[in-house]
């Protein structure tokens, strides 16, 4: 692994870039362009991109916890209005099946999938670290839609797994996860962002207090908002880079899209 950082997915980022304080967007772009030189300074060949599912691959009828790409193409977004080109985006599927082998190895069974696509949840970060969509990727989707969930602790030893996987890799891999931080779509909170929750939350990852961001429950985080499950694709990264230094690099609370904001990048 030569490159990690998380984000925050939302797709107001790109559907309705004009909606915010024209200043807290700037800040925002701004941030992703920090990210996309830094990532490029590492010459990755390949993103192993972390993000949630959105009923886009599985619904109720079939619901993973955790499931990894093998796709030798991805099509997406699946979202036309989010104002991301349409198109493919190449895989990685032999780095894809060392990554999976790796995890059944040290005892966590991921599902696996030739045939997905991709939505907001990979796509608004794509489009600002690769916009043009040379580097291949491997989409690892977990379920932070419906219960029953993995847990942090299950999401954070994935990662453990996964760094393990990267260190031996002879490839250089650019993680980034994708998704949160507290929101609420769809609900009758609508809206509702939990900025305190969110800024504890990033300084929990910062500080490495492990026991504590692996603790949080899926009550506690229904009550920032059904989206706040997300964070579990940061706690798996957190995992993934668990020897490396969390800076900050942004956070707002931005109502216009509905979502708790950040930028994070490790070192």
């Amino acid at each position: 692994m030569v490159f990690a950082c998380s984000v925050s997915h939302t797709p107001g980022i790109r559907a309705w870039p004009d909606a915010p304080d024209t200043e807290i967007k700037e800040q925002l772009y701004k941030g992703f362009s920090v990210l996309r030189k830094k990532m490029l300074a590492t010459e990755p060949e390949t993103l192993l991109i972390i993000s949630s599912e959105h009923f886009t691959n599985f619904f109720l009828d079939c619901m993973p916890a955790f499931t990894i790409g093998q796709a030798k193409e991805y099509f997406g977004p699946v979202e036309p209005w989010i104002k991301i080109k349409q198109g493919t985006t190449i895989g990685d599927p032999s780095l894809s099946k060392r990554l999976l082998d790796a995890c059944y190895k040290d005892g966590i069974e991921l599902a696996y999938s030739h045939e997905m696509k991709l939505d907001h949840g990979t796509m608004i970060p794509l489009s600002f670290l690769d916009p043009t969509r040379e580097l291949p990727i491997i989409p690892l989707i977990i379920n932070a839609m419906t219960y029953p969930m993995p847990t942090q602790k299950r999401c954070y030893e994935l990662g453990k797994t996964l760094y393990k996987a990267l260190k031996s890799e002879k490839k250089r891999v650019a993680v980034i996860a994708a998704g949160g931080l507290s929101h609420a779509p769809g609900e009758h909170t609508h809206g509702k962002i939990d900025a305190q929750f969110d800024r504890e939350f990033i300084r929990l990852i910062v500080e490495k207090d492990v026991d504590t961001f692996t603790s949080f429950t899926d009550e506690e985080l229904e009550s920032r908002g059904l989206g706040t499950h997300e964070i579990r694709t940061w706690v798996t990264l957190a995992g993934v880079a668990k020897d490396l230094k969390a800076t900050p690099l942004f956070y707002e609370p931005i109502p216009a899209w509905a979502t708790g904001c950040g930028l994070l990048c490790y070192d």
